[in-house]
């Protein structure tokens, strides 16, 4: 399985315009690689993510992106967007956000600031998860670390996001008024000991 990083960059040349991408080197390299001639100045990381199989996440940002924004060039991988949007889109993809090292340059290490968007680093086998809708409506589901997903009376939720899989498809049954589009991060719960925890701010394992 193919790992890298989908990106973020700015550049204050490009007022307005973001570049979104990925790559299978770090976000560093990635900025040099793009400081070439031609561009009269470099690119900034305003933020990236470390991910599985990152070409196909990149283009599931990109179709997300080419819907509801502009896109400067449609073979280019630029858009008129704000970095808070993007930001919010990549919220909803399983991975480890990525800063610079301050200690040794090129390096990629966890944020620590950051909470956990990992399945496989912030959930047990077996953890139990839900989501409530509305106060009353619950769904709760048990976490297979083996296959990254989510079972919930026998129906499997995995691909790209299982646990937004997860909550999207609770609204869709629970509330089939209401667009199913949420941060399931922010929504979601998982149990620990017997307590119910919020999963938005959920640390690594260690």
């Amino acid at each position: 399985m193919t790992h890298g990083y989908i990106y973020c960059f700015s550049n204050p040349s490009y007022e307005g315009i973001l570049k979104v991408g990925m790559t299978e080197r770090t976000p560093e390299d990635r900025t040099k690689e793009l400081f070439k001639t031609g561009v009269p100045t470099p690119f900034k990381i305003e933020f990236a993510k470390k991910v599985e199989n990152p070409k196909q996440k990149e283009i599931l940002i990109h179709g997300i992106l080419t819907y509801y924004h502009e896109r400067v060039n449609s073979n280019r991988e630029f858009f008129r967007v704000s970095p808070e949007l993007v930001n919010k889109f990549f919220e909803l993809i399983d991975g480890e956000w990525w800063v610079e090292s301050p200690k040794e340059e090129n390096k990629s290490i966890i944020s620590k600031s950051q909470p956990c968007r990992d399945m496989n680093k912030c959930f047990k086998d077996g953890q139990r998860i839900r989501h409530t809708i509305d106060g009353k409506k619950t769904w709760t589901g048990t976490y297979d670390s083996s296959k990254n997903e989510i079972n919930h009376e026998g129906k499997i939720y995995q691909g790209l996001s299982p646990l937004n899989q997860f909550a999207k498809s609770h609204y869709k049954i629970e509330r089939p008024d209401r667009i199913p589009e949420c941060n399931a991060w922010k929504e979601c719960e998982c149990e620990e000991k017997g307590i119910w925890k919020t999963t938005y701010d959920l640390p690594l394992i260690e």
